[in-house]
């Protein structure tokens, strides 16, 4: 990713920021210091990510409330949307909460994928299915990571000069800065797809009890996640796109139990997901299934794990694996 806007945090004057995230690395002397490196939100990609559940969900039917339609993920954060939906305003009992949760899981695939907290006098709280994190820089390639403001001005000629002949306060030429990141990004995601259509903060029982729905609403949520891994999220896309390739990425899905893949801040995460998959399967019992797209040289990909050739194949066969291929 050589240029772009993905995440930006503040304007100070005419001075635009990229978000910035502090980490720790490896010293000289052994030790470790404190860098300040570019990177992306893990709510402006959960953002994202629940911009294009809505998008899939709505293709095939599913129900998705008008607030995240509109990619307002307020998801039931005021009384107000509570009362304007003709719900139930005060959830006054344990078991007013737990009915609550039923509704809003069955009103809204977002909702029910990426949790909501209702204010209510018993609070009506859903944990997101999916989690993820920032997106930083891989440690191996930090050296690669830059910030840098770059100059533009608004400019309209023949208004400059002449604004007390216009009488207007504008001026005729704005200068300002946006400052840009680079770097080779890394980022972790996981999703609980047994979660969905069940409540949880109560009892756990099935809230979507049609096979059919249930399988579409778990296909539509690792839809989604190909427009993350295509790059399609960030601010200022208009005249800041992205200059964006997925250089690689390795999935792993496991029924009856949780796995999750090594992080890319090295070349060898491939290679350390397998070698602990097949550790894994020892101890617990149940085997990973790994699917991998490499587009990068060197990073070794074992045997046992898939290979995909292009992100759509990729998408494609992670469906498969986790069985709501539709």
């Amino acid at each position: 990713m050589s240029a772009e806007a993905l995440n930006m945090a503040e304007v100070v004057g005419n001075y635009i920021k990229h978000r910035r995230a502090p980490i720790a690395i490896p010293g000289e002397d052994g030790g470790y210091v404190l860098r300040y490196v570019p990177a992306i939100s893990g709510e402006s990609i959960a953002h994202a990510y629940q911009q294009w559940l809505a998008e899939e969900a709505l293709k095939v039917g599913l129900k998705v409330c008008d607030w995240c339609r509109k990619g307002e993920m307020v998801k039931h954060g005021s009384r107000a949307i509570l009362e304007m939906e003709k719900l139930k305003r005060e959830a006054e009992s344990v078991e007013e909460a737990d009915l609550l949760e039923q509704i809003i899981i069955e009103r809204c695939v977002v909702e029910d994928v990426g949790g909501f907290l209702v204010p209510t006098t018993v609070p009506v709280k859903r944990t997101s299915k999916f989690s993820v994190g920032y997106m930083i820089p891989a440690l191996e390639d930090l050296k690669a990571a830059s910030l840098d403001p770059q100059f533009h001005v608004r400019h309209a000629p023949s208004l400059i000069g002449r604004e007390k002949e216009l009488g207007i306060t504008e001026k005729g030429q704005a200068i300002y800065y946006v400052e840009l990141g680079s770097a080779i990004y890394t980022v972790s995601f996981t999703i609980d797809l047994d979660g969905i259509g069940q409540t949880s903060m109560v009892k756990i029982r099935n809230v979507i009890t049609d096979n059919k729905e249930l399988v579409q609403r778990k296909a539509v949520a690792l839809k989604a996640l190909y427009y993350l891994l295509g790059g399609m999220l960030g601010a200022k896309r208009t005249r800041f796109l992205p200059d964006y390739e997925l250089l690689s990425v390795i999935a792993a899905v496991v029924k009856g139990s949780i796995f999750n893949v090594s992080s890319g801040h090295r070349r060898n995460y491939i290679l350390n997901t397998a070698t602990r998959a097949e550790q894994f399967t020892k101890l617990m019992g149940v085997k990973p299934n790994l699917l991998s797209l490499v587009k990068e040289g060197g990073i070794e990909i074992p045997r046992d794990v898939e290979r995909a050739e292009t992100l759509e194949e990729f998408t494609d066969r992670l469906l498969a694996l986790a069985n709501v291929k539709l």
